[in-house]
């Protein structure tokens, strides 16, 4: 039940060097507020039929695999991350690739002016430590708890996982601070997908990259566009092609298959055909160029509860406002990954 109206006003005819269409002011007004639907993961049920519950398989010695109707997802013993996640016949993970804890960016210029890519480098590896990992269903669904700890940061981190009978997943994301550590870039996941996931549809801001204090002119929307298209390339490598205030997000193969994911609360994203390492220049600031980067083969989905704002008042150290800053402390993020058809 949400309402916008987009106003804006365009120039009626050439004037001076104003062409004709051309738009001199726009805005988007709430008329209705987003009341996001509440977030809930159930088993599918067919008329008349009993409910069939997700089956989990504990017989392998370095996996924990969950399978149903149509989907098996596996879980690593060694690391306790999301590794296989296989979905009416797609593999939704690229080879080798996992669903991982990300609270990293590739710096903007504006972080390395700040120095904040030495300052923040202990969330770039925070060598996360598994303790202990279980799985057992809890009312029909199938959940995996992974807990961890870091080695370079005080506090905690748990990953629950609640899988129902069609592969649907609720991601639950938590962190308990205790002691200091520096800010952090984003606190969100990643999950690199085969390069064949090339298409984009969601419900946020767009059509153009945008950011926590960087997306006034960007209007809440239902956009369909490509993984392609997403990449801006900046003079240097850099952190790009993310949006924000997004309800739900789909991304798909050219046959349709693909997850749809939803949060609790507005969200952001990306998709690139570039991982991040590949946009990183690491501690120092190096004169590499964006047409310099070579593409993956890959689609790099990066979800997140939030990100640091980008700043962008200079390039010599002035950071975001505070209210776009993200301090530690604890944080819990819960996104389900459903299929989507």
């Amino acid at each position: 039940g949400e309402w916008l109206l987009n106003v804006c006003f365009v120039q009626k005819a050439e004037e001076n060097l104003l062409p004709a269409g051309h738009v001199v002011a726009k805005n988007q007004l709430e008329l209705g507020s987003w009341n996001a639907p509440e977030l809930m993961i159930e088993n599918r049920v067919v008329n008349n039929m009993s409910v069939v519950t997700p089956n989990i398989d504990h017989e392998d010695f370095n996996y924990i695999f969950v399978s149903g109707e149509g989907f098996e997802l596996a879980f690593s013993r060694r690391d306790g991350f999301l590794c296989g996640y296989r979905l009416g016949g797609a593999e939704l993970l690229a080879e080798g690739a996992k669903l991982t804890p990300n609270f990293w960016r590739a710096p903007t210029d504006n972080d390395y002016g700040a120095g904040l890519q030495r300052r923040y480098a202990a969330w770039k590896t925070p060598g996360l430590k598994l303790g202990e990992i279980s799985a057992e269903m809890v009312d029909g669904l199938a959940v995996v708890k992974a807990d961890y700890t870091f080695a370079s940061i005080p506090g905690t981190l748990t990953l629950t996982y609640r899988i129902n009978n069609v592969g649907a997943v609720e991601v639950t994301q938590t962190l308990a601070a205790s002691g200091e550590a520096s800010n952090m870039f984003r606190f969100g996941m990643q999950m690199p997908m085969p390069a064949s996931f090339e298409n984009i549809e969601y419900y946020g801001r767009g059509p153009g990259e945008n950011y926590s204090d960087r997306k006034g002119e960007a209007f809440l929307g239902i956009y369909d566009q490509s993984v392609t298209e997403q990449f801006y390339p900046y003079i240097r490598p850099q952190e790009n092609g993310t949006k924000t205030d997004i309800r739900w997000w789909k991304m798909t193969d050219n046959s349709g298959k693909g997850i749809i994911v939803m949060a609790e609360d507005p969200f952001s994203a990306s998709a690139l055909h570039y991982t991040m390492e590949s946009l990183d220049d690491g501690p120092v600031k190096h004169q590499s160029h964006s047409p310099e980067v070579k593409k993956a083969d890959l689609t790099n989905f990066l979800i997140d509860k939030v990100q640091m704002g980008l700043g962008c008042v200079t390039s010599w150290g002035t950071l975001p406002l505070e209210q776009y800053m993200l301090p530690y402390q604890d944080y819990s993020f819960r996104f389900v990954m459903a299929p989507a058809k």
